[in-house]
């Protein structure tokens, strides 16, 4: 079972929920990538999971190209401002939800995709959350990713990070290899088929599917 609670990081995020930057995907990079895959790995009939959805600002693109989209969060903050841009949107095909435990909210074999975008950096426990979003994942269906991978940065810029988690800016925040991350979403039992390079952060895009 993966419960999200165990994370205090769902107080850090309650308090930045009302800041700008908070909506900044909009326009980003992973948005215009995304985009691309549209007709492609997100198809007009499926259900998808937005696991960590934050403010709902990708999720509710998602909602415009599927059948039905469930953005879940473990911010109260987060969850009421992705409530609200929906009410703004009048997107009737997304569902908002704070989280609690994902065994208990879905059945298994439920979703068609799972994405799952800017998240991993902040969880610890990420083999147990692939082993869930198998069990949630239809046969063959897709894990999809995109993750700043810490990991691969020089030094200074490790240093700098660091120092954003010291001050407040960032929470707990986890450092890892775009090869390390590859390999437990692999080790999950899933097949990647995709991986490209969105930035030299590096901010890395995964897709896989489920065997």
């Amino acid at each position: 079972m993966y419960k999200t609670e165990k994370d205090k990081s769902y107080k850090f995020w309650d308090k930045v929920s009302g800041w700008s930057w908070a909506e900044s995907a909009a326009n980003s990079t992973l948005v215009k990538h995304l985009k691309s895959k549209f007709g492609i790995y997100l198809q007009p009939d499926d259900t998808v999971l937005d696991f960590g959805c934050g403010t709902g600002t990708i999720t509710l693109r998602i909602a415009r190209n599927t059948h039905k989209v469930y953005g879940v969060d473990v911010s109260e903050g987060m969850f009421k401002r992705a409530q609200q841009n929906k009410k703004n949107q009048n997107i009737g095909n997304a569902t908002f939800s704070k989280i609690t435990a994902l065994d208990e909210m879905f059945e298994e074999d439920f979703f068609q995709v799972i994405t799952l975008f800017n998240v991993l950096q902040y969880i610890g426990n990420r083999k147990e959350l692939f082993k869930q979003f198998y069990k949630l994942l239809k046969p063959n269906g897709l894990l999809m990713v995109a993750v700043p991978c810490f990991g691969e940065m020089n030094t200074s810029a490790t240093w700098y990070v660091k120092f954003l988690r010291f001050i407040g800016i960032m929470p707990e925040t986890y450092f890892f290899t775009i090869g390390e991350i590859e390999k437990e979403i692999v080790n999950a039992g899933l097949n990647k088929i995709e991986s490209v390079r969105l930035s030299d952060l590096p901010e890395i895009f995964i897709v896989a599917k489920k065997n």
